[in-house]
């Protein structure tokens, strides 16, 4: 299980010259987000690891998206996810805490969330979903836009990926996308890489996952 520890170092947000990036757990735009967003944020990200429990897999990304993350809390997961319409809501994410923090009507939906959690199986039990730079750096288009994290950047915030292995121990970590795998590598750890499901990496993304999650759920 994640500790209290690591939570409130999460929540602390990245260490050193961080422009350009939002910590979702601390951090409100009020053109943006509702009142009391990150609050709710923090409430989403605790409800939904006590789903996880103790995790057998652990689908490592790179960083949060703002159609994702940045508005839900949940690496992978956008707030339609956990508070839209039945059709689109997880099976998992159907009672309170789950709340929408954005100011967007419609609710953002992540494509790359949907995918992961159709991979899956619309199921948290047993499946950590976590990024190497766990916060939203924006791209150049503004706060409703993506970056993959500079490479300065994610060595420079290693120490939450750290001790989220550590604690973690014994759990069989995948890496979606370059910037996880490379992210993994500086700590030493050696991991199976997938392709990221975004920019039409889909298929790819669920093939190669298909294969180190055989029917059943058994991991190899």
């Amino acid at each position: 299980m994640i500790t209290p520890a690591l939570l409130r170092q999460l929540y602390r947000g990245p260490a050193g010259t961080c422009s350009g990036v939002c910590n979702p757990y601390r951090d409100e735009d009020p053109a943006l987000d509702q009142l009391g967003a990150a609050r709710q944020r923090r409430r989403n990200l605790e409800a939904y690891l006590e789903r996880v429990g103790e995790p057998r897999l652990m689908l490592l990304g790179e960083a949060l998206g703002f159609r994702g993350g940045r508005f839900s809390g949940i690496a992978f997961t956008s707030e339609r996810q956990l508070a839209g319409p039945a059709e689109r809501r997880l099976p998992w994410a159907t009672d309170p805490p789950f709340r929408p923090t954005s100011r967007n009507p419609a609710l953002w939906l992540e494509p790359s969330g949907s995918v992961v959690w159709d991979a899956i199986g619309g199921k948290a039990g047993g499946v950590l979903l976590w990024n190497s730079f766990p916060w939203h750096p924006s791209g150049a288009a503004g706060p409703l836009s993506n970056r993959t994290p500079e490479r300065s950047l994610f060595l420079a915030n290693l120490h939450i990926l750290e001790r989220l292995l550590e604690e973690v121990e014994g759990t069989r970590v995948v890496a979606v996308g370059r910037t996880s795998q490379a992210a993994l590598a500086a700590l030493g750890v050696e991991a199976p890489a997938v392709r990221h499901p975004a920019h039409g990496g889909a298929g790819l993304f669920r093939q190669q996952l298909a294969g180190l999650i055989p029917e059943g759920g058994v991991l190899h």
